[in-house]
């Protein structure tokens, strides 16, 4: 089992190691938002379910489940140390830095339209892994859907579906304004605007429809639910006719819909006649195979990221297989390896951010409102896509998923 190395792996530590120096001086005060105290007790519960582990399985294992344990760490303190600085003493840091809220925001979004654009690139002169050989190092050849830089349409169907969370959110906005606004077109910046994140908005919604991903299409039909309750009721209308739409000019749509459907009356009992389609029978392997895991830990777990070897030990598969790593489930994942406790901390995270945010947009109009509405809405789309990938420990996904939590704990 190896280490793959990321460039976020190699940049968190580095902004980690700069923030430290900042802090030793200037300013020797920890400041922690209420999301942020959460993630500190999952942290906790982390290291404290890693090292009751450490006495019950071998050195080794335990050793290269601490570098993925301090990995994950590193990706966790990076909403901390936002929030930090941005209420630290340093006035001007200070400003500038809740200044540039908005700022990071719109790199999340640059950084969608880029990933959509590679995956345009890719689906038209690499339309399958085939065609680059990857199958012969365990890759499905995922023919003909959205890759982009991911390697995984299912993975770039989550995070397309969180961002575009922000995205419709800040459409609601600014379309709010232009109605309000009767100036001529290109004197109105939110009308300026409005057609901006209009076109970004049809960007990543094509990349969405192209990853034929049926976990992201959930995500996205969360984030569209969440949105309707907190902004606008419209969009539930919205979301039905996509749905309509989609289903209606998508042959390749109909029919993986229709065997997710079959697969999902098989799978409850319904129609013991339908066989699971490939995809929903292994991911119904993964959780029986997690579940076997946690039923023989389920309080303490097997320790962080220790899930390939029990994986292997209970002869489920090799070292080297791609969902060694974890089951296709965050939750079950987090479950198996930090036990009930780490299970609670996590969920607690994800609790205390619903309820700070819906405090703090409810009943108002204000452009950060309709950010973190947006944001909340991804996050509970992401919840949704996790139940069938293990897309919220994705170490790429963290990185959108950490700063979008620290946005919300300003």
């Amino acid at each position: 089992m190896g280490f793959d190395f990321l460039p976020s792996d190699l940049l968190i530590p580095v902004i980690f190691i700069v923030w430290v120096i900042y802090k030793i001086k200037n300013d020797r005060k920890l400041k922690f938002g209420k999301i942020g105290k959460m993630i500190v007790v999952f942290l906790f519960v982390l290291t404290i379910t890693y090292f009751i582990s450490l006495f019950r399985f071998p050195i080794g294992q335990m050793i290269t489940a601490f570098a993925y344990l301090g990995r994950f760490g590193m990706y966790l303190i990076l909403p901390l140390m936002l929030f930090d600085v941005v209420n630290c003493n340093d006035e001007k840091l200070h400003v500038s830095i809740l200044d540039s809220r908005f700022s990071i925001l719109v790199v999340m979004i640059i950084s969608m339209l880029l990933i959509s654009i590679l995956g345009f690139l890719q689906l038209k002169y690499f339309p399958s892994f085939l065609d680059l050989g990857m199958e012969l190092k365990g890759w499905d050849p995922h023919i003909g859907r959205l890759l982009s830089t991911w390697f995984d349409p299912n993975f770039v169907g989550g995070y397309l579906a969180f961002v575009l969370g922000p995205v419709i959110a800040l459409w609601l906005y600014f379309w709010r304004g232009a109605k309000l606004n009767l100036r001529p077109f290109f004197t109105n910046p939110k009308t300026v605007s409005l057609l901006v994140i209009t076109v970004v908005g049809i960007i990543g919604s094509a990349a969405l429809y192209l990853t034929y991903s049926r976990s992201g299409y959930l995500a996205f039909l969360a984030v569209l639910g969440i949105l309707a309750l907190l902004k606008s009721r419209k969009l539930l209308i919205a979301g039905v006719l996509i749905v309509v739409l989609a289903f209606s000019f998508s042959p390749r749509i109909q029919e993986r819909t229709i065997d997710a459907w079959d697969s999902g009356k098989a799978l409850i009992g319904l129609d013991s006649q339908k066989p699971l389609d490939p995809t929903a029978r292994l991911r119904v392997f993964s959780w029986n195979y997690a579940w076997d895991i946690i039923g023989d830990n389920i309080w303490t777990g097997i320790g962080y990221n220790r899930y390939a070897f029990e994986f292997n030990k209970r002869g489920y598969g090799a070292l080297s297989d791609h969902d060694a790593g974890g089951s296709d489930s965050s939750i079950l994942t987090i479950w198996a390896t930090s036990g009930i406790f780490g299970l609670l901390s996590y969920l607690a995270i994800g609790f205390v951010a619903t309820v700070v945010t819906i405090k703090r947009i409810w009943g108002k109009n204000t452009k950060q409102s309709y950010i973190n509405a947006g944001l909340l809405a991804g996050f509970g789309g992401m919840m949704m896509h996790s139940v069938f990938v293990n897309s919220l420990l994705f170490p790429l996904m963290m990185v959108y998923l950490m700063v979008g939590l620290a946005i919300l704990d300003y």
